[in-house]
């Protein structure tokens, strides 16, 4: 069976046509990760609450045996925790901010199905890396210059704050846990899916400058007074997903160059 692409079928207005494609397929897993990350108040509650409300109340009429696998963000911790103590799965959600809170409001709508007697695990991810993702995230952003750079722009990166520390993790890790975590997590469980190491965002450049192909490129960090968070360093701990089996697998300079090499790729 082919995919739905969004124009086809779209989790807030088509949730009927959602419905009849869940009943002709009968998923035995179900990984949920369509969501926002930028937008009004309205469009990322919209999009990542009433969306998920639609998909799991599809799933609970149409295939109620399917196993889900809801994909988060430990931005609804509101706060990131330090090295000594990283985040657990057991610290309050304190979600500062329109998306992280239209996240925390999608874990509600998870927590009620799960309630309901669904199979369902919550996977809070922290920063994947890789291939093809958004330039709405910072290593989409890094990717999209250095290799506009390489095809001729100045030498120059422009970026944000570069203090902060973050847990930044392989997408292809990221892919491999939420797979694991069907196979073998508990339902109604919240899982953290990170690395398990902070590293600043300094380094996550240093990286990026070292794989281009060009030299040198200039770094222009300009602090703007409305950051996308005012948490300063996240510390996120892996432990639960550790203790079911998973480790991840590759470096976060891998995960770099996959988004680069697929980047280079792109017209």
């Amino acid at each position: 069976m082919r995919s739905l692409s969004r124009a086809e079928c779209d989790l807030v207005r088509d949730k009927e046509q959602f419905s009849s494609a869940l009943r002709t397929f009968q998923p035995d897993r179900i990984f949920h990760l369509a969501g926002r990350i930028n937008g009004s108040e309205s469009e990322l509650f919209r999009d990542n609450q009433v969306a998920t409300r639609n998909l799991l109340e599809a799933v609970g009429r149409a295939a109620p045996a399917a196993r889900i696998v809801m994909g988060g963000t430990t931005a609804v911790y509101g706060y990131g925790g330090t090295a000594a103590a990283p985040l657990t799965e057991d610290h309050a959600a304190t979600p500062q901010g329109h998306y992280a809170c239209s996240k925390y409001a999608a874990e509600e709508e998870v927590a009620a199905h799960a309630g309901s007697g669904g199979w369902i695990v919550m996977a809070r991810m922290t920063n994947p890396v890789g291939a093809n993702m958004s330039t709405d995230l910072l290593c989409g952003t890094l990717a999209r210059q250095i290799v506009e750079i390489e095809r001729g722009t100045a030498p120059i990166l422009t970026l944000r704050d570069l203090r902060p520390r973050r847990d930044f993790i392989s997408a292809r890790d990221c892919v491999r846990a939420l797979w694991h975590l069907g196979e073998f997590g508990t339902p109604g469980t919240i899982y953290n899916v990170a690395s398990g190491h902070s590293i600043a965002i300094a380094e996550i450049v240093n990286i990026f400058l070292d794989l281009a192909r060009v030299r040198p490129i200039e770094v222009r960090a300009h602090p703007t007074e409305e950051e996308r968070s005012t948490v300063r360093e996240q510390w996120v701990s892996n432990a639960k997903l550790l203790a079911l089996g998973w480790k991840p697998a590759d470096t976060v300079r891998q995960a770099i160059g996959d988004q680069l090499d697929a980047e280079r790729n792109h017209p």
